[in-house]
């Protein structure tokens, strides 16, 4: 098991993997496939690919360490998805399996080798704007679930070229001091890492989709955690003619010496102060920046233990925050931590309680040319794959809109999955950047001080000259709406872009679906520029939506921007 934020992970986590075995034989380690899928019958074509405004590379952590019980070969969960204590063959009312996270991927748990999964993966990062994936990979001990993880990855990288994504590799030093503590044996540590970087060199440097920077493979390690000299990184690169260009985390890079070209920040309790201090005052040859959508552990519920700090989401106010401050950084290289780490909440792909929200952000972000619409019929490409396992002439069709999203094509490819049907469109929002004025919206205030809420130019609009402000010098509250009337009956989420200074009794972004009704809101926090916020998902059963800007202060220092308000259908 790859799991390496803390030494101590306790006997209940060491029982459960050796269930698992100790050094079981790969021959139970075969990845996922398609039963009764034909051999490709679509002409294959050069991916394409995805223009951008913003042109540094965009790379994605990715954690191949998920299993299903169809998949593990023991017919168990992996303990990703149950870590001590959960379940997921118990499944609610709403079909939520139990596993070990606070948030559940829109697809539902997986396994991290299933190709249908791989693909939904790599073609919701292509259209979100995303170069290559930094894959997390255990080495090649033959320990505990190394193996399948190993597997798992391989998988992955087999189709990254087919999809134009490129790939490298994030070494889990730490994996050979776990080891023997989970009864396997490692006599030589160093043989073992050196055993390693011949593996990834045979097999993945020479591939001409693997990252390369200063014309030498780009290879990352978290850590190190076991290798903490120089020295000792000499020795392990001595099978290579040509040395990786070698990142450490932040501030470990003196653990590699020479051995090193840089660093990578990561995800810590200090938040902007720690990014920004490694921004402005770390000189490295070669520096990535990070952005991440919150932090929110789940070990201690499930029985692990760990971190018990956390970073609020703020909707998908911190992803953005932080993909801005890496942005302005003047880093050549920003990684997004990360695409799947359910046990520590750090997921950027689709789940029920942020929909596509973190994706849209990054396509806006990027200035890429796509949105949900494109993200979502992914989404339905993956469910035909498998709602027609089995069945060869479908999956053949299948396979030529598998050509036409990497040839940027998405329409034959809705033309294949729906008949030529588009994804039905978000309801419209009446002066959504309020150019207008105050037409379309309506204000409230329980205590006579609407006139807290207006239109105005200051600083400017997110996309335009106006915005919606809410501010008074004294002390105020006001509820700036809109009312949807007529909607399709449905799941939605609010989405607008705000900037917001001083302190508030609460200020947040909120939807509800009658007057009294309990709104699904989304606090603010504190945004010195424009970041993208959304509600969570709220459901529609009477054809009416209220929703907008809901502010309390208990002084005149506080401001609040609202830009570009949109209702998302999902």
């Amino acid at each position: 098991m790859t799991h390496r934020r803390f030494m101590n992970e306790g006997a209940g986590v060491f029982a459960a993997l050796m269930l698992a075995g100790c050094g079981s034989a790969s021959s139970d380690t075969g990845s996922v496939v398609r039963e009764g899928a034909a051999e490709p019958t679509a002409t294959v074509t050069a991916p394409v690919a995805v223009s951008k405004t913003f042109t540094k590379k965009i790379y994605v952590h990715l954690m191949p360490w998920f299993e299903s019980n169809t998949s593990s070969g023991n017919g168990s969960w992996g303990v990703h998805w149950t870590m001590a204590n959960k379940n997921p063959n118990v499944v609610d009312s709403t079909g939520r399996r139990q596993i070990a996270s606070y948030y559940y991927p829109l697809i539902g748990p997986y396994a991290s080798g299933d190709q249908d999964v791989i693909e939904y993966q790599l073609l919701l990062m292509k259209y979100a704007g995303v170069d290559g994936v930094l894959i997390d990979w255990p080495g090649t001990l033959n320990c505990v679930d190394y193996p399948k993880n190993k597997q798992n990855a391989e998988a992955l990288i087999n189709k990254t070229a087919a999809v134009g994504l490129d790939f490298a590799i994030v070494y889990e030093d730490h994996n050979l001091t776990l080891a023997p503590t989970y009864g396997c044996s490692v006599p030589d540590k160093y043989a073992a890492a050196r055993n390693d970087m011949i593996y990834m060199r045979d097999n993945y440097f020479s591939r001409g989709n693997y990252i390369k920077i200063n014309n030498a493979p780009l290879l990352l390690d978290f850590g190190p955690q076991t290798f903490k000299s120089p020295s000792d990184w000499s020795n392990i690169f001595s099978p290579l003619s040509t040395k990786p260009t070698f990142l450490t985390l932040w501030y470990q890079n003196g653990d590699a010496g020479a051995n090193a070209q840089g660093e990578y920040p990561w995800i810590y309790s200090d938040f902007t102060t720690g990014l920004q201090n490694f921004y402005n005052n770390r000189p490295l040859n070669v520096k990535f920046g990070v952005a991440y959508p919150g932090f929110n552990t789940f070990y201690t519920a499930g029985g692990w233990g760990g971190p018990t700090w956390g970073l609020p989401y703020n909707g998908t106010g911190t992803f953005g925050q932080t993909l801005d401050m890496a942005k302005n950084s003047g880093v050549n290289w920003i990684q997004l931590a990360t695409w799947n780490d359910y046990g520590e909440g750090t997921m950027l792909e689709p789940t029920r309680e942020f929909g596509y929200g973190f994706l849209t952000t990054l396509q806006q972000k990027l200035g890429v040319p796509y949105g949900q619409s494109q993200l979502e019929l992914i989404a339905k490409f993956h469910e035909q794959r498998k709602q027609y396992a089995g069945n060869a002439s479908k999956q053949a069709q299948l396979n030529e809109a598998f050509n036409y999203f990497v040839a940027l094509q998405p329409d034959k490819a809705a033309t294949i999955l729906g008949g030529g049907t588009t994804p039905p469109p978000n309801p419209t929002v009446t002066n959504a950047g309020f150019e207008s004025g105050m037409t379309g919206w309506n204000t409230w205030s329980p205590n006579g001080t609407a006139g807290a809420a207006f239109t105005e130019t200051y600083n400017g609009g997110y996309n335009s000259t106006y915005h919606l402000t809410h501010y008074s010098p004294g002390a105020f509250e006001t509820w700036t709406y809109q009312q949807a009337y007529n909607i399709p009956n449905g799941n939605y989420r609010v989405r607008a872009w705000v900037r917001k200074g001083g302190d508030f009794g609460f200020s947040r972004l909120q939807a509800k679906t009658c007057a009294e009704c309990t709104p699904a809101a989304t606090n603010l926090g504190t945004y010195s520029a424009w970041t993208q916020l959304e509600t969570p998902t709220i459901s529609v059963t009477g054809n009416y939506l209220e929703f907008g800007l809901h502010t309390q202060a208990t002084s005149g220092s506080s401001f609040v921007h609202l830009d570009d308000v949109q209702l998302i259908r999902q």
